[in-house]
């Protein structure tokens, strides 16, 4: 009894129906991935991604034990002198920090910055080597800290504002944050979104309707003339 050879065509041809299928799908969720990645980069950093410094309801806010200092930060020779968390530029630098509750002006205020070695284990092990700019500890009555400092390179840093009450408090805040490398904190957001595009693409491509074929139009045929033939020339 001969086999059907259609039957085995048709097999086929629904096996590699199914295997484009799964890679669409297996490109589709690539590329979701790749989306939600690229909107998490994209999206406004909390405070634990810059320490105890972050945005919050369009403030930059410094959060110190209970309480918060709103922080700002400016840059006089850029032109956007304005930051919060990372500084795009070096040269000089000032830092202004508003307390926010009162019991602030009664504490006694250090605030020091450090280069980035890796943690405060590693900080504590040659404080002073890798200090670069420190305001001794003492009252703000007023409850506005001004700090200025000049960077010459750009790297990356840590700001450390040391807070200590005469009932014994002691609050530590910590906030690694750039100079100069805007572009590289922001390059794998780019690269994020290229990957998603291109395989956005791809998936367009594997599901994008057939162009229907089209059909040949056959000219009309030229209408048989009636009447008698025409006589031949003499």
């Amino acid at each position: 009894m001969r086999s059907r050879p259609h039957s085995s065509t048709s097999a086929g041809a629904k096996r590699f129906a199914a295997a484009v299928r799964n890679s669409a799908n297996h490109w589709r969720l690539l590329s979701m991935g790749l989306i939600a990645a690229a909107l998490s980069l994209l999206a406004p950093h909390p405070a634990s991604a810059h320490g105890d410094l972050g945005a919050a309801k369009a403030r930059c806010l410094l959060f110190i034990g209970p309480d918060i200092m709103k922080f700002t930060g400016y840059t006089p020779d850029d032109s956007k002198n304005e930051f919060c968390e990372d500084i795009p530029s070096t040269g000089k630098m000032i830092m202004v920090l508003d307390a926010e509750q009162a019991e602030l002006r009664d504490m006694k205020i250090d605030i020091r910055i450090v280069r980035d070695v890796g943690g405060p284990a590693k900080e504590n092990d040659n404080l002073e080597a890798i200090t670069v700019a420190h305001k001794p500890p003492r009252y703000y009555r007023t409850g506005t800290v001004n700090f200025e400092h000049s960077f010459p390179e750009a790297g990356y840093f840590v700001g450390i504002v040391t807070v200590d009450g005469d009932h014994g408090e002691h609050w530590v805040s910590r906030f690694p944050f750039s100079v100069g490398l805007s572009f590289e904190r922001t390059l794998p957001v780019y690269i994020v979104l290229v990957l998603a595009v291109i395989a956005s693409y791809f998936i367009y491509m594997n599901h994008r309707p057939a162009p229907r074929p089209v059909k040949a139009v056959t000219p009309p045929r030229d209408p048989e003339p009636h009447g008698p033939p025409p006589t031949p020339a003499e």
